[in-house]
């Protein structure tokens, strides 16, 4: 309670040493200020940090700097933990704790040397008597001799003394000590002076009756003009707050002079006063954001150069080395040209002063083409004063890129800087496409300056790549350089001479800027590069893809097709068993890859709507291929579904193939029928030069030129992006090329309808066997018709209970063979019948098809430009060709 009081007491005073009214006369706001404090000033009740947290976190990092390897680091923290545990204070563990807030990187930042630095030096040893003597021994006549205590001091001499006084006898007197004289501190008054001062204030001279002006000196304009280029206050020009114009009094008025003149030349500096004071009120207003508030301070010390260069003026008329002639016509020329360079500032930031707000860098863009625009202007002056500012101001700028493309780490809420991140919980097989993104504005413009767009890029991948680095877990090795920063200054970009130089400046920048991103762009990229097609082995599962997928060594692709087509044709239920497929894959293909990378492969199967007789039942089947994260980055998940589609495409055709072998010449020949025999010869071979014409462009045009391509671009690329990017490139280019783009989809359709006349082929010619199978089977289980009549008999006994009938000896015989014949007949006849049907369909469906897709492929590759197109409609057509 006794808390509160007094709490309550100090309020009320508070209250009224801020408010300075009477409680009594206004209670109300009176009890509403009290409210008011009490709220401010009430008790708040803050939780302690935990001590026990605080010891784990330092424990942490004990087990950490020894995990890294730094012991040395460990056992100071160690130490130094154990002296402060011996001081006991109660807000101790909040001062570690502020100390681990404050921690920055210490295990790449700290020294452990640097800390010799803070320990004391140590004290010197007490000094001893001995050593006093030795420095200055003494003998006992020194001793006794007597002290002169009237000699003068040091401190006597620092004081004025009062007057000549005769010297006292007795020196030891303490009452007679020298004092202080007022009178010799008075300087004496100069009334010379004090007129000069009275007459030079020209301001309090009354004005003449019938003019009502007031006559000044030239002198006198000149320093009204000097002052008020200051920024001060001045009789002879009037300054308006409120638009910050400047006019000049006329009340005052040169006497030598013709009015309209002066006032020419008034107007015209009060015009050069008023943009200055302008830029000057504009470095005044507070800003938040670090770029706009380094080219604040830019300006703020041209205006000080300039305030300089006006008190250099002001010096040669007020203390002149050599006479003067004080001319206003000459101090106007000299102002306007030193103030040049300020004039074209002050307009720039008027230009761009509602803007920044919206765009923090857009001073850099005007500071940018202004220098640009002085140096073709030939202005020498101007464009050296413009560039020492945009140098300054870009050096800020360029923190944020140093900081991202050296540790890959982004300034947090840096709205200015061009990256940012947008998913930071992405996965690692996707970090280099998902986790970071460039800023942009409206109509998808980055939001950068202008002159540093065409690096952007580089500046992007530069930190990406490091970020890469740290996930991979080598950032570090290699990446020290010992070559220092190249400097981005004027001198730099522009050389230290006096003249102007030839060059364009945007050329000259980019030079440089190009020089300077090289020297942190290409040590980290070429790192990483070298780990991916090294360690990671890029180049090598590139390889495997080409074998797996793309069936680049034939002879394994054709084992792993047969055995898959094997099992279909036994017509078992479980042909397409995952677990049995990728064992099957992964022994074919070990012959051809390490066992490693053997065992990343996966067969999945899916059932497909077509029917078992059409080779797009094979589009269910599929191979997986486990890559690592790293990789995923370049050879991303959008082109696996390519890569399985001309696996699909690749087996399609060796399916169609497969079947045409299997029906061999006998088996055609055994149709008995020379136009059945020819058509089937001619179709069998039609199709299997189909699907080897087919194979051979997919495998040989467009599979192997375009890998080499790849492969040949890929070993020189520079980064990730221009690797992914030519992997992209590459699989689209497979996509358009094999077929399967969503343009060439009627033509690709067409194509699979052919390979499907194939197996409809193999299908026709397999029934035609059965049925001649069947035909022979059955007339091998006929019965032969028995001569003797109990046989007859007891076949007529069983057929009683249908037809009765007496079978006679005589008509047996021949009845049972013209039974036999007329089966024979029918079985030929409707075998026959159905072979000639299906050749015919297949014959006059391939007519079709056919021309069809040599027609599109023309059509496409004039528009599309490419003649490998033409190139196979031009090998489909050799027998229309030959028929010609």
């Amino acid at each position: 309670m006794a808390q509160n009081a007094k709490i309550g007491a100090l309020t009320d005073e508070l209250i009224r040493s801020i408010l300075q009214f009477d409680p009594a006369t206004n209670r109300q706001a009176y009890r509403q200020a009290k409210e008011i404090a009490t709220k401010g000033l009430r008790a708040h009740q803050y939780n302690r940090t935990n001590q026990f947290d605080v010891q784990a976190s330092f424990a942490g990092l004990d087990e950490k700097f020894r995990v890294l390897n730094r012991d040395d680091l460990a056992d100071a923290l160690q130490s130094r933990l154990q002296q402060l545990q011996e001081r006991h204070n109660k807000w101790m563990p909040e001062y570690l704790n502020l100390l681990l807030l404050l921690s920055d990187r210490p295990t790449e930042n700290s020294d452990v040397k640097a800390l010799e630095i803070l320990r004391p030096p140590s004290p010197p040893p007490p000094l001893t008597w001995k050593e006093i003597i030795a420095d200055d021994p003494y003998s006992d006549e020194e001793i006794w001799k007597d002290i002169d205590y009237a000699a003068e001091s040091s401190e006597d001499e620092r004081t004025p003394k009062k007057r000549e006084k005769p010297k006292p006898s007795p020196a030891t007197s303490v009452e007679e000590d020298d004092t202080f004289d007022p009178e010799s501190c008075v300087v004496p008054t100069q009334l010379e002076a004090v007129s000069e001062i009275e007459e030079a204030q020209f301001w309090k001279v009354q004005p003449e009756e019938e003019t009502g002006k007031v006559d000044i000196t030239e002198l006198q304009t000149v320093r009204e003009t000097l002052f008020m280029l200051t920024g001060l206050k001045t009789s002879l020009y009037v300054s308006d707050k409120h638009n910050g114009s400047i006019r000049v009094n006329q009340k005052y008025v040169l006497g030598h002079a013709r009015a309209k003149t002066t006032d020419h030349l008034l107007s015209q500096l009060a015009d050069i006063g008023r943009d200055l004071n302008r830029l000057r009120q504009w470095t005044q207003r507070p800003s938040s954001l670090s770029l706009i508030q380094t080219f604040e301070a830019a300006v703020r010390r041209r205006l000080e150069d300039y305030d300089r260069s006006l008190a250099l003026l002001q010096r040669r008329y007020l203390v002149p080395d050599t006479p003067v002639a004080v001319s206003l016509l000459a101090i106007h020329t000299e102002i306007r040209g030193i103030s040049g360079p300020l004039l074209q500032l002050a307009q720039l930031v008027a230009d761009i002063e509602h803007l920044l707000l919206v765009n923090p860098f857009i001073h850099l863009e005007a500071l940018f083409e202004r220098l640009s625009l002085a140096q073709m202007t030939l202005e020498e002056g101007v464009f050296v004063f413009f560039s020492g500012i945009f140098f300054e101001c870009l050096q800020t700028y360029l923190k944020p890129i140093r900081q991202w493309m050296e540790s890959g780490e982004l300034v947090t809420n840096n709205e200015t800087f061009f990256v940012f991140e947008s998913d930071s919980s992405s996965e690692v097989s996707s970090i280099w496409h998902d986790r970071f993104v460039l800023r942009r504005g409206k109509e998808n413009a980055l939001r950068s300056p202008n002159f540093l767009q065409p690096a952007a890029q580089k500046i992007f991948n530069t930190g990406k790549s490091v970020v890469f680095l740290k996930e991979l877990g080598i950032y570090g090795f290699g990446l020290d350089s010992s070559e220092p920063e190249p400097r981005l200054d004027h001198d730099t970009v522009c050389g230290s001479g006096s003249t102007l130089l030839l060059s364009p400046f945007p050329e000259l920048f980019q030079s440089a800027f190009e020089t300077w991103i090289r020297s942190k762009y290409s040590l980290a990229s070429t790192v990483l590069r070298m780990h991916l097609i090294k360690d990671c082995g890029l180049l090598n599962i590139l390889n495997e893809f080409n074998i797996l997928y793309l069936g680049a060594d034939g002879s394994v692709f054709q084992d792993f097709a047969d055995a898959v087509f094997e099992r279909m044709d036994t017509n078992q239920r479980g042909w397409n068993d995952r677990f049995l497929l990728t064992e099957l894959a992964r022994g074919i293909f070990s012959s051809v890859f390490e066992k490693s990378d053997a065992e990343k492969i996966v067969v999945r199967s899916a059932r497909s709507k077509s029917q078992n007789q059409s080779v797009k039942g094979l589009s269910g089947l599929s191979i997986d291929y486990a890559l690592p994260w790293s990789i995923m980055n370049i050879i991303q998940r959008s082109s696996i579904p390519v890569y399985q589609q001309l696996f699909t495409f690749l087996l399609q055709t060796y399916r169609a193939k497969y079947l045409l072998q299997n029906i061999t010449l006998g088996a055609i020949r055994a149709a008995k029928d020379p136009r059945l025999v020819q058509l089937s010869f001619k179709l069998r071979q039609r199709l299997i030069w189909f699907a080897d014409i087919l194979r051979s462009y997919l495998t040989e045009t467009v599979i192997l030129l375009s890998n080499e391509n790849m492969v040949a671009a890929m070993s020189k690329a520079e980064d990730i992006d221009e690797m992914s990017t030519i992997h992209l490139r590459y699989v689209a280019r497979l996509q358009e090329q094999a077929l399967l783009s969503q343009n060439l989809r009627p033509i690709h359709k067409a194509i699979i309808s052919l390979l499907d006349l194939g197996v409809l082929f193999s299908d026709v010619h397999s029934q035609d066997a059965e049925a001649k199978n069947k035909k022979t089977t059955t007339t091998a289980q006929v019965p032969s018709i028995p001569k003797s009549p109990g046989k007859a008999l007891s076949k007529s006994s069983r057929r009683k209970s249908v037809i009765p009938a007496i079978i006679e000896d005589d008509s047996s015989d021949s009845d049972s063979a013209d039974v036999n014949d007329d089966e024979t007949n029918e079985h030929k006849s409707g075998s026959r019948t159905g072979l000639e049907a299906g050749l015919k369909s297949i014959d006059e469906q391939f007519g079709k098809l056919l021309p069809f897709i040599t027609a599109g492929l023309r059509s496409v590759g004039r528009v599309g430009v490419e003649p490998i197109w033409e190139m196979l409609a031009e090998r489909l057509e050799w027998d229309r060709k030959k028929d010609r």
